[in-house]
């Protein structure tokens, strides 16, 4: 094959071409090639989500990666009221930050379980109809599964020592006020 039949063949199949990525599983010479590659690497190709070192790869499934960002989005807003309601006070603002960071953390390196679980609540359509997941009982459970209590005292630890700056610098302003 020349080199000029192989960019026209790139190009018949290219996912830019297509409107929806999913169409690509319905394309012909699309699959044709990803059997064949399938086939150079002894069938070792990772399927659905594989978020490690396949990242790249959800990018390209753009309803998919929709509903993961609708899903973190929500995740995030989920966790924001839940240390709201805690009354934090002052290390409110740091104990959400450091949890987002975390929830982050986890969805781009999920354990197999969180993976499934993630997964699962991608492929429930009822979720994503608005601009976030309004089933909180969803959402709780899923931070209850990304965020270990190792995370809550790392939270803990960073809104604890927000609030001990805090009453530190007000002591020296006091001092100097004084």
């Amino acid at each position: 094959m020349s080199q000029q039949e192989n960019r026209e063949n790139h190009n018949t199949f290219s996912q830019e071409n297509l409107v929806n990525p999913m169409d690509l599983l319905s394309h012909e010479q699309w699959l044709q090639k990803a059997v064949e590659a399938e086939d150079k690497v002894g069938g070792n190709i990772g399927a659905g989500l594989d978020w490690g070192s396949a990242f790249g790869d959800l990018m390209l499934n753009f309803e998919l990666l929709g509903r993961l960002t609708t899903l973190r989005i929500s995740l995030n807003k989920e966790v924001r009221l839940l240390l709201n309601n805690w009354n934090l006070g002052t290390a409110t603002k740091v104990a959400v930050k450091t949890a987002r960071e975390k929830i982050l953390e986890k969805l781009r390196l999920p354990t197999p379980e969180v993976r499934e679980s993630i997964l699962a609540a991608l492929g429930k359509d009822e979720l994503y109809g608005e601009e976030f997941i309004s089933n909180r009982e969803i959402l709780r459970e899923l931070l209850e599964l990304l965020l270990k209590a190792e995370d809550w005292e790392s939270i803990a630890a960073v809104a604890a020592d927000s609030i001990k700056q805090q009453i530190i610098r007000q002591a020296v302003d006091e001092k100097m006020s004084a």
